[in-house]
């Protein structure tokens, strides 16, 4: 009967969706159950620490060693490494097993993985803070629709022209910036197929060139283009295509607005030929650059460079949309002198019937 219970509790314990050790007071681990074995391998003859990659060094705030100081359950956090060399955020706790004397004779150490849940932590934290650069964006354009419809109602008491024009051109250009935030929003909500279709992709650069050349003069930033020849027709989606080089045409001019350092900026849209018929664009400023700290976030969800004056929608959008065509986008840059965004369209062939 107790080989039987002794079977039934094991088989319980490995059943558990969790990490479950018995541990010494060396931190030797004395057994293990099935999960704890199959991510962190062999325990027997080794202590947790050094099966949890913390470079073979106990924990300074143990929760085991406390177990067996005073008796009481203790808990903390921490992160790992599996065998596997993944990083994992774990919930420990440690509980006390007694002998018949009620002398602590060992301690039940049990861990969960709580990864995801920092991850949503740390996606909800970037939400916020979109959120806050959001309605700081859209209330600065209100201030900015409030003040074209002053100065188109002050025209219209002046019976001045110029300034009812000049009043609904803000007008315009305010609403266009609220339009251009709900677009990412919608596109970001949902997942689409790309509307694939065979385009000149140079046509699609010189329309987007016209549309932001009047806005980079306003702002004494020069935009060139250096279109090769050779990029001809492509399978892309026209839409997408044109969302991707605005929000990089738009980044790269705010990057220019925020350098104070220098007399002239550039922002400069090419295009060039890769490899197996891929289709590359690129867009370079050189505006303030992105710092070093800055980096390895461009591309998590939500990321701005500007605090809570950007929403960082723009980059998602556009790695979305690369991301539906299998392409990708990467980029080079360095503080005070620029940033250059690459983006890669990989060839591709119409669907059967499309284009028809």
């Amino acid at each position: 009967m107790n080989d039987f219970a002794n079977e039934h509790y094991r088989r319980l314990l490995d059943a558990l969706p969790c990490y479950v050790t018995l541990q010494d007071r060396e931190l030797n681990i004395l057994w293990c159950n099935e999960s704890y074995q199959r991510d962190f391998g062999l325990p027997y003859g080794k202590t947790c620490f050094e099966l949890y990659g913390t470079d073979k060094a106990k924990c300074s705030d143990c929760p085991v060693e406390k177990t067996f100081l005073d008796g009481l359950i203790h808990s903390r956090e921490m992160t790992v490494k599996t065998k596997d060399d993944h990083r994992t955020n774990m919930m420990v706790y440690s509980s006390p097993v007694r002998d018949d004397n009620g002398k602590i004779i060992s301690v039940l150490e049990t861990a969960v993985n709580v990864t995801s849940v920092k991850d949503m932590q740390k996606q909800l934290i970037l939400l916020g803070q979109t959120v806050a650069g959001m309605a700081h964006s859209i209330k600065n354009i209100m201030m900015g629709l409030e003040g074209g419809i002053y100065v188109v109602n002050k025209g219209i008491e002046d019976k001045s022209q110029d300034e009812i024009k000049e009043g609904w051109e803000m007008v315009l250009l305010n609403f266009d910036k609220i339009s251009h935030i709900v677009k990412d929003i919608l596109y970001c909500s949902k997942d689409r197929e790309p509307n694939l279709q065979e385009i000149r992709p140079n046509d699609v650069v010189r329309e987007v060139y016209k549309l932001f050349k009047s806005m980079a003069g306003s702002y004494a930033i020069e935009i060139r283009l250096d279109l090769d020849g050779n990029v001809r027709d492509a399978v892309i989606d026209p839409a997408g295509l044109h969302t991707v080089l605005s929000n990089l045409v738009t980044n790269a001019m705010d990057a220019c607005k925020i350098d104070l350092w220098k007399d002239e900026h550039l922002v400069e849209v090419r295009t060039r030929k890769g490899k197996n018929g891929s289709t590359i664009i690129e867009v370079a400023d050189n505006g303030i650059g992105i710092g070093k700290d800055l980096k390895a976030h461009v591309f998590e969800d939500f990321f701005s460079s500007k605090g809570d004056k950007g929403t960082g929608l723009g980059l998602m959008v556009t790695q979305k949309i690369l991301r539906e065509h299998g392409g990708k986008i990467t980029f080079r840059s360095r503080p005070g002198r620029g940033t250059t965004f690459v983006a890669t369209f990989p060839r591709k062939e119409l669907p059967n019937g499309a284009g028809q």
